[in-house]
Parts: structure tokens; sequence; C-alpha cells
């Protein structure tokens, strides 16, 4: 099995959410480059298969460090519905024909020049840019996020829920509940995912149900006394159950471009209180 049958059949088991094939042949230079350069505005062209590196389809994301020519590496990484190609500036039989002609890109050794095409859905093929391409496939957002998602799971503040008093409450007497967690959420994480540099925000809200029937949404992580924006008063005695479950909804900026969404349901932490709550029965003293 060739070394380029090894690299598809691994795209295919680590990148379900992007459709990407690698085809045709790579230049044996980084500095050959054909004649045709980017069309003019309002020029429709069709790419040539015979230069495909990879196809694939969602947001593509190149690195700004390999980004060389043309603004389209916004464009090309935030349109998710859209389908891209890579495609080599001049094959080794071109350059050999001598139908190609140096331009430099500054492509570090190991590396080709390649065009970077994109189609939206019902539209034509057009050059958003000029970039160098190494041996890595190119990325796509789909598994960047897919990967940030793990990340910001495991990046999440615990979920510390406590209630004051915790001896147990009395009847009609507000019970303090707290989840321990930051009023802010997440700002500017630092992450790094597949060898990109990622900042991640994450917002939280906090949905209680306090075990009597009662409960709500709150943007308050709570606190203890006197701190009582998440509290609650029973009217009857007993042990109760409350919950709480913490919902994250984050987005994330990766090497300058962005934000993106963090894909998938939001994130949820949960955990349960346990409340225990008297009578209170009043005794005349004095």
């Amino acid at each position: 099995m060739s070394r380029r049958t090894l690299l598809v059949a691994a795209l295919v088991a680590v990148a379900p959410l992007a459709a990407l094939v690698l085809v045709g042949t790579a230049p044996s230079s980084a500095a050959e480059v054909p004649t045709t350069a980017r069309p003019a505005a309002g020029v429709v062209v069709s790419p040539d298969p015979a230069h495909d590196l990879y196809v694939g389809t969602g947001g593509l994301l190149v690195p700004a460090r390999d980004w060389r020519r043309g603004g389209g590496r916004p464009e090309a990484a935030g349109c998710p519905d859209c389908e891209w190609r890579v495609s080599v500036l001049c094959t080794k039989a071109e350059f050999a024909a001598g139908t190609c002609v140096r331009i430099d890109l500054g492509c570090p050794v190991g590396e080709v020049p390649v065009r970077i095409w994109l189609r939206h859905q019902g539209g034509d093929w057009a050059v958003v840019g000029q970039a160098c391409q190494g041996g890595t496939p190119p990325r796509t957002i789909a598994q960047v996020g897919s990967q940030v998602r793990d990340r910001a799971e495991a990046a999440l503040p615990a979920l510390r829920a406590g209630v004051q008093p915790s001896a147990g409450a009395l009847v009609t007497v507000p019970a303090v509940f707290r989840t321990g967690q930051p009023a802010a959420g997440i700002r500017g994480a630092d992450l790094s995912v597949l060898g990109l540099d990622v900042r991640l925000d994450a917002r939280v809200r906090w949905q209680w149900s306090y075990g009597d029937g009662a409960g709500g949404w709150t943007s308050s992580p709570g606190g203890r006394y006197p701190d009582l924006s998440v509290s609650h008063a029973y009217v009857r005695p007993g042990t109760l159950i409350a919950h709480v479950s913490a919902v994250w909804r984050g987005q994330y900026v990766v090497d300058g471009l962005g934000p993106f969404a963090v894909p998938g349901d939001p994130l949820q932490q949960d955990a349960d209180v346990t409340v225990v709550v008297r009578s209170a029965h009043a005794r005349l003293v004095g």
C-alpha cells in the first residue's frame, strides 16, 4: 500500500466531519508556478482537476503562516457549505516541458505553491488566494471544532453546588444556593488544537430545580450568605434533592479566524444538593 493510500485512509478515519480527498501529484519544487495568474474580478473560471492536490467541503482552514496572496482566507474558513480545492500551480510534467515560470511565493523547502479555489452553493469556482502546502492535508473548521469541543469540555470549571445552612434550613426562611462557578464563564482560554492556536470563550447559565416543584434559570452563580441571588424558601419540612444544570455555549477563534461556534449541543454539567428543611417552633421567653 502506497504512502498516499495510507494518508487517504487515515483521513477517512479521523475526519468524518468533512469531505476531504487527496488527488493529483505535487510538484517537485516549491518555486514551480504556471503562467496562469489569478483571474480578474468578475471572470468565471473552473479548476483543472489535473492540478488538484486536495478537494473537500466545509470551511477550509489555511494557517496564516502558509497563506501568501489574496484576501480569501477568512472567506474559505467561514463558508461551511462551500466546496474547495487546493491545486498545485505547476505539475512536474509542465515544469519539465518549460510551460511554467518561476514565481517565488516564499514557500519553505518541502512545501509547494498552490491555488485555493472556492465555490459557494449554486455558484462558480473562483480563486480566493495562493498558499504554500506541505505534506499534511488541509484542516477544516469542522475538524478543529470537534477537537475544540473536547478541549472545552475538559476546561469547564468544576460545578461545586452547595446550600446554606448546610445543617438544615427552616420553613419559610430562604435557603441559599451556590454553584462555585464564575459568573463570567470562560474568557480567552488559550488552547492548542491540531498545532493551531485557539482562544475559547464560553458563557454559562444555570437551571435550578429546588425539589419541591419550584425552579428556574439564572445568570448568577449564587454564593454564600448574605448573597441571596440564588435562594428559595420552602413551605413544608422534609428532605429534598435540589438539582442544578450548568449549560455552556462557547465560541472560539483559531489562528486569527472566527469566531466560530463550538459545534454540537451546549455543554452541560449537573449536580444534586440534599436540602434538609425543618419546622420552626415559636417559644415565648422572658
